[in-house]
C-alpha cells in the first residue's frame, strides 16, 4: 500500500478515538433531559451521569499517559477502544441511572486512555516542524465533533429512544480500532526507565479523586466529612510531592510546570473547559426544561454554539502560526464573559435572539481559545514523554471541566427555584471567564516555543 495513503488511514484511525470522546460527550450531556424523562432520573443524579466520568478521566490520565510511553501508546490506546465501546454499550442497554453511572466511569477510563494518546501518537506522526500542524487536527477534530452532538442529537431522538445516543457511538469505535490496528505504528518512550511510578500514581488518582468527590458532594454530606475530604486530598498531594522527589521516573514531570507558557496554556485551558463542561449541561436543561422546547428544537437552537466551533476550530491553528496564542485566548475569553453576562439575565420568557447570542458567544470563544491553548502548551514538551506530558496537559483540563461542572451545578441547585441558580451558576462562569482573560494578558507575547528535548 501506498506509504502516503497507510499514513492518512492510520491519521484517521488515531483522530477517530478523540472525535468519538467529543461527540458522545457533547451528545450525551446535551440530551440529558431525555434521559430524565426515560428513566426518572434526578437531577443530581444527571449531575452524577457526568461527575462520575470526571473523577475517573481526571484522576488517571497521567497515569495512561505514561502506561502508553512504557507499554507502547498503540497498544493501550487500542485496549481505550475496548473500553469506550463497552461503556457506549452497557450505557444504551441500561434500565435505570444507576447503570449508566458505572458505564459512565468505564467511559471515564476510555477517555483517560484515548485523548493523551490519541494526540501523542498523532504528534509521532508528525516532522518536528509539523507538530503544530497535528496540534491543530488533534483539537479541531475533537472541536467539530463536539459541535456535533447537539444537533445530531436532536435529530436521531426525533425517530429513536434515548438510547441511540450510546449506540450510535460504537461504529465510531469499530473503525477507529480496524484502522489504528492496521495501519497505526507502535511508539513507546526510549531510552528511559520503564517502570511505573506506582506510589506516585496511587497518591495521584486519590488526590485528585477525592477533591473531585468532596467538591461535587460539597452541598450534600455533612461539613465535618467534607473537610475530612478535602484533609485527605491535601496530604495526598503533600505524599505526592515527598515521593516524586524520590523516585527515577516520577509520574508528575516536575520540568513541565517549571515553563511559564505550559503553565499559562494550562491555565485558560482549565477556565475554558470548566465554562464548557458546565454550559453544555445546564443549557440545553433550560432550553427544553423551563422554555418547553422539544430536543429536536433545542438541537436547532444549539446550532448557534456548535457552527462557531465546527468552522473557526479547524483554522485557529492558521492564526496560531500568524499571530500566535495570547491574543487568540484573550478574545476568546472576551466572548465567554460577554456570553455569561447574556445568560446572567436569562428568564422564563427570554427571546430567542439573546439565546442566540449567548450561546454563540460561547461557541466562538471556546472555538479560538482551544487550539491556541493546547499548541501553546504542548510545544514545550519533549516528545520522548508525549504520552505522560499530553496527559498531564489533559488532566488539568478534565479537572478544569469537573470543577466548573461540580461547583456550578452545586450552586443551582442551593436555589428552589432553577433560573435563579442558573443566574447564580452563571456569575460563577463569568469569574472563571475572567481569570481566564488575565492567563492570557500575562501570557508570553513570542508565538511558538522551541520544543523542549
Amino acid at each position: 500500500m501506498d506509504s502516503f495513503l497507510k499514513k492518512w488511514l492510520a491519521i484517521c484511525g488515531v483522530l477517530m478515538g478523540n472525535m468519538a470522546m467529543g461527540f458522545s460527550f457533547s451528545l450525551i450531556n446535551t440530551n440529558l433531559d431525555s434521559i430524565q424523562h426515560a428513566l426518572g432520573a434526578t437531577l443530581a443524579q444527571l449531575q452524577w451521569i457526568i461527575n462520575i466520568y470526571g473523577i475517573f478521566i481526571a484522576s488517571t490520565l497521567v497515569t495512561m499517559g505514561r502506561l502508553g510511553d512504557i507499554f507502547g501508546r498503540k497498544r493501550v490506546y487500542l485496549i481505550g477502544i475496548i473500553l469506550f465501546a463497552i461503556s457506549m454499550l452497557g450505557g444504551g442497554l441500561a434500565v435505570n441511572p444507576e447503570m449508566i453511572i458505572g458505564f459512565q466511569a468505564i467511559y471515564g477510563l476510555a477517555g483517560a486512555i484515548l485523548l493523551p494518546l490519541s494526540q501523542a501518537m498523532l504528534i509521532d506522526l508528525y516532522p518536528e516542524e509539523k507538530k503544530s500542524t497535528a496540534i491543530g487536527m488533534w483539537s479541531s477534530s475533537g472541536g467539530i465533533t463536539l459541535a456535533m452532538g447537539p444537533i445530531i442529537g436532536g435529530v436521531i431522538l426525533n425517530f429513536f429512544s434515548w438510547r441511540s445516543i450510546f449506540l450510535i457511538n460504537l461504529p465510531f469505535a469499530l473503525l477507529g480500532f480496524i484502522l489504528t490496528w492496521l495501519f497505526a505504528r507502535e511508539s513507546k518512550t526510549e531510552g528511559e526507565s520503564t517502570k511505573l511510578d506506582w506510589p506516585g500514581v496511587f497518591l495521584l488518582t486519590l488526590c485528585i479523586g477525592v477533591f473531585i468527590l468532596a467538591t461535587i458532594q460539597s452541598s450534600v454530606w455533612s461539613t465535618w466529612l467534607i473537610l475530612s475530604l478535602y484533609g485527605l486530598s491535601v496530604l495526598s498531594l503533600i505524599l505526592l510531592l515527598v515521593v516524586e522527589k524520590r523516585v527515577a521516573m516520577p509520574i508528575i514531570r516536575e520540568e513541565l510546570f517549571k515553563n511559564r507558557m505550559f503553565l499559562l496554556c494550562c491555565l485558560g485551558n482549565f477556565c475554558m473547559i470548566a465554562f464548557f463542561w458546565a454550559g453544555i449541561f445546564l443549557i440545553p436543561l433550560y432550553i427544553q426544561k423551563h422554555l418547553g422546547f422539544s430536543p429536536m428544537q433545542a438541537g436547532l437552537m444549539m446550532l448557534a454554539f456548535s457552527v462557531p466551533i465546527g468552522l473557526i476550530s479547524p483554522v485557529s491553528g492558521y492564526f496560531y502560526d500568524k499571530i500566535g496564542p495570547r491574543r487568540l485566548i484573550f478574545i476568546g475569553f472576551i466572548l465567554m464573559i460577554f456570553s455569561s453576562f447574556i445568560q446572567f439575565y436569562f428568564s422564563h420568557t427570554i427571546s430567542p435572539f439573546l439565546l442566540v447570542l449567548a450561546t454563540a458567544g460561547l461557541g466562538l470563544g471556546i472555538s479560538l481559545i482551544i487550539t491556541p491553548t493546547t499548541t501553546g502548551a504542548l510545544f514545550a514538551l519533549s516528545k520522548n514523554f508525549a504520552g505522560i506530558a499530553s496527559g498531564t496537559f489533559v488532566t488539568i483540563q478534565e479537572i478544569g471541566g469537573s470543577m466548573g461542572l461540580a461547583v456550578t451545578v452545586t450552586v443551582v441547585r442551593m436555589q428552589g427555584e432553577f433560573v435563579q441558580g442558573f443566574h447564580n451558576g452563571m456569575l460563577v462562569l463569568l469569574i472563571v471567564s475572567m481569570v481566564g482573560l488575565f492567563s492570557a494578558i500575562v501570557m508570553p507575547k513570542r508565538k511558538v516555543l522551541e520544543p523542549a528535548q
